[in-house]
């Protein structure tokens, strides 16, 4: 039997690429920074005849100049402690290098690197050569504010923004965007922008020209209850947008850098204290300084980890400079690592010091747009976000007891994590207090959205025994909170809705004084009776390791899929056969769960389907290079129903280690009806 094979190299989103950074052992010969290595492309890695001459502190630009009219170089762009020489020739360039490196007020020389954005992210995957998108799931409202798109953002309810929060600050700080500039003309950020620098066309005009920085703002700082699509998660922190990069995406080392100056010195109202940089590339003298110089002016640098699905750090600024106040890793739904995000190793678990909601987050696009987007660059405007909002309740903190206090109360999380790390919650970080709840998604597995239809809600309730002790109707996302709940109960959550099944969706657990969760459920839609429903569903699918190192198989996602053995002795899967409903076999599995990455898949047997013995089993892929090779830690239930009516409710066997399948039982079908043979066993081989 073929297997699913994954590309070699998936579209990786919203980071910027650039060139390996200078070893450490050129390091050590002293002034000679990024962009002397063999192998470096000119044009591609920095930018051709130019040169970045850093300053020691205190030294005068002006001697720097005094030597480019010597050499017959220009200053081409001055920054603080930094000059920009342009050179007629690459050979002038490597003669003022060794001319620059001696004298002693000059700190570094290094060329002017270049990043780029890579393309839109889509997670592909190759099954016999063809290939799936991932779609857009479906998101609606959700109780952050009456603007009818605030639920598709479910980063919102993962990191307790939904939860009850004190009145927010009128005032908080001002957050800079350093990125492509942002879309002040849109409709759900109109008002919101201060216009900064735009270091590119050496204005002070940051328009948006490629959608970048307009998406990320817009995580940070879309305004709320305006009738508008969403809100951001500091819904009234001014932007201060500032232009680093251009319309196709790159930018320079010392445009960034400048960008990095304004956003430090702007004269602000509220004051600038929190600085995005969703962004990075490799190793850079003059970017350091600059990180350095925002440590010391008690602002928070809040950087994206990078999407090389790695702990290596290549990709290094400023997203893993230990200087930087937040360095952020993304998540997915269920708290576990988005399958592209760089993660800190275990020996370093500190590289990268903080966690947040980073694939499919919707948010303002130019032109009075919405869209979702993934990538630790919207991980970090969550999180520059959220510094936002807590210094707004809580001025008194200083960039670094702010910096602690959202670290220190983040959500303790490891799935899929190479070291234990922190995913941000913004109501812990305010009120100090820790809440007994529970989080989750209630999704239909036939389609992987929400109950249909999504207009109307389902009520999920926590059950003891058959005491309902919370209860709360869903969004049009599927979304749930139940908070309030008593610690150490014994729960079972259910749910109800008018088409669909009412019954248990998790099996009993014990509540901490934590939120539990997020959880993704199967709700199962009620047919009429002799169409049987089988349900698989577990933690999660992300994230998907192609190779990298310094990941244990332990902190993989699993790719499940659900097997049906028809009377005839052929199989319904949601890959090599999906069958037909209205046809025969009239058996039909309808969708695979790797084409959206919603942890869950259904099979129905149809009431035309022949009569017989229909062997139920599930297929967990088994490369440890792509997905987890054990089932333990999957969570993984198979449930089955017949019409309206629920059947048996069945949970993996932790006897089932590596083994690749796991036999769950028999469904013998006469007519229209079904009986249940249990099994639930584990092999290597298929039944």
């Amino acid at each position: 039997m073929k297997k699913k094979m994954l590309l070699a190299a998936m579209a990786l989103p919203f980071l910027f690429s650039m060139a390996s950074p200078i070893p450490a052992s050129e390091l050590t010969k002293g002034k000679i920074g990024f962009g002397f290595d063999p192998g470096l492309v000119a044009g591609k890695d920095y930018v051709e005849k130019q040169l970045v001459v850093g300053m020691k502190k205190g030294m005068a630009i002006q001697s720097i100049e005094s030597f480019a009219l010597s050499t017959g170089a220009r200053v081409a762009k001055e920054i603080e402690n930094a000059v920009l020489l342009s050179f007629d020739s690459e050979q002038a360039v490597i003669e003022a290098a060794n001319k620059l490196i001696a004298r002693p007020d000059v700190a570094f020389v290094e060329r002017n690197g270049i990043m780029r954005i890579p393309p839109k992210p889509t997670l592909q995957d190759i099954k016999n050569e063809k290939k799936n998108s991932v779609t857009t799931k479906g998101m609606s409202p959700l109780s952050v504010s009456p603007d009818a798109g605030t639920g598709y953002q479910w980063h919102q309810t993962v990191i307790r923004k939904t939860a009850a929060l004190p009145a927010l600050s009128a005032t908080p700080p001002t957050v800079a965007v350093v990125d492509t500039g942002v879309d002040y003309t849109h409709p759900d950020l109109a008002g919101q922008v201060i216009l900064g620098k735009n270091c590119v066309a050496n204005s002070m005009d940051p328009f948006d020209d490629n959608g970048h920085g307009t998406h990320v703002a817009g995580i940070i700082a879309a305004k709320g209850g305006n009738g508008q699509y969403g809100e951001g998660v500091s819904p009234n922190s001014k932007i201060l947008a500032v232009k680093v990069l251009s319309a196709e995406g790159w930018g320079t080392w010392f445009d960034i850098a400048c960008g990095m100056d304004y956003a430090r010195t702007a004269a602000t109202i509220p004051a600038t204290k929190v600085i995005n940089m969703s962004l990075g590339g490799g190793y850079s003298e003059l970017i350091h300084s600059k990180v350095v110089a925002i440590k010391s002016a008690g602002k928070v640098l809040v950087a994206a980890a990078g999407n090389s699905d790695t702990a290596d750090t290549t990709y290094a600024q400023p997203g893993a400079d230990p200087d930087t106040a937040l360095r952020v890793m993304a998540t997915e739904e269920n708290d576990c690592r988005a399958w592209f995000s760089n993660f800190s190793p275990v020996a370093t678990p500190g590289q990268y010091n903080i966690a947040a909601p980073g694939w499919e987050i919707p948010s303002t696009v130019p032109g009075a747009g919405f869209e979702p987007m993934s990538g630790t660059s919207m991980a970090s405007p969550v999180v520059a976000g959220a510094a936002a909002l807590v210094w707004g309740q809580l001025p008194t903190l200083t960039r670094e007891t702010l910096v602690s206090r959202l670290v220190a109360n983040g959500k303790v999380i490891n799935c899929g994590f190479a070291a234990t790390t922190k995913r941000v919650d913004v109501s812990k970080a305010i009120t100090g207090a820790s809440e007994t709840a529970i989080v989750g998604r209630v999704l239909d597995p036939f389609t992987g959205k929400a109950p249909s239809p999504p207009t109307v809600p389902a009520t999920v309730q926590a059950l003891n025994g058959t005491t309902v002790l919370k209860s709360d109707a869903t969004n049009t996302a599927g979304s749930y909170e139940m908070t309030g709940l008593t610690a150490g109960t014994a729960i079972t959550v259910a749910g109800t809705k008018t088409g669909y099944i009412p019954g248990k969706l998790r099996s009993a657990t014990s509540v901490a004084s934590i939120v539990l969760g997020p959880f993704t459920d199967a709700f199962f839609k009620a047919r009429p009776a002799g169409n049987a429903t089988i349900t698989v569903d577990w933690k999660t699918t992300q994230p998907i390791v192609r190779g990298v190192t310094g990941m244990a198989d332990s902190k993989l996602g699993w790719e499940l899929d659900l097997y049906v053995k028809l009377p005839s002795g052929s199989y319904v899967d949601p890959y090599f056969n999906n069958g037909d409903l209205t046809g025969a076999p009239y058996v039909m599995n309808p969708r695979d769960t790797y084409n959206d990455l919603e942890p869950l898949e259904t099979v129905v047997i149809g009431s035309a389907a022949e009569n017989g013995v229909y062997k139920v089993f599930v297929d967990k892929y088994p490369y440890s290079s792509t997905f987890n090779p054990s089932w333990t830690g999957s969570g993984a239930s198979v449930q089955w129903a017949n019409g309206g009516t629920l059947g048996a409710f069945y949970t993996v066997p932790a006897t089932c280690d590596t083994n690749e399948y796991w036999y769950v039982g028999d469904l013998t079908k006469t007519g229209t009806s079904y009986t249940w043979t249990n099994q639930n066993v584990c092999s290597a081989t298929m039944p």
